[in-house]
């Protein structure tokens, strides 16, 4: 399945999203930047119920996501899959970023049958 859909998405369980979550997100400065994006959407939901404004907490996860999909678009080269399963595509961020504090993204990678976690490289074409 390589492109899946929204209702693909809806009907695949986890075990069969993560991996091509992962496989979405190889090139380091994308992942840098959905830790980023992570990061913020937390900074902005503590920020949101210290004041009592739960306006902050969803302009927070709106700039989050909106860097994240930007990160596909302009580093990674590819289409987020946000609109494969945004539920599920949460819970790999998180996950994502956990493995990578933790230090286990690559042996993920591994495990997966992923290889490196490092942009895929494009074959030069024979003369």
């Amino acid at each position: 399945m390589t492109n899946p859909s929204l209702r693909d998405g809806l009907r695949m369980p986890f075990s069969k999203f993560w991996p091509l979550y992962l496989d979405a997100h190889r090139h380091p400065a994308t992942r840098g930047v959905h830790y980023t994006a992570t990061v913020f959407g937390a900074a902005m939901t503590v920020l949101a119920v210290a004041l009592g404004q739960i306006w902050i907490s969803a302009a927070g996860i709106a700039i989050a996501v909106c860097m994240a999909v930007g990160s596909h678009w302009s580093i990674e080269r590819n289409q987020p899959l946000i609109m494969v399963n945004p539920f599920y595509g949460a819970i790999a961020d998180l996950k994502m970023c956990w493995l990578a504090v933790t230090g286990g993204l690559a042996a993920e990678y591994a495990r997966l049958g992923l290889g490196v976690p490092e942009p895929k490289t494009r074959g030069i074409p024979a003369e």
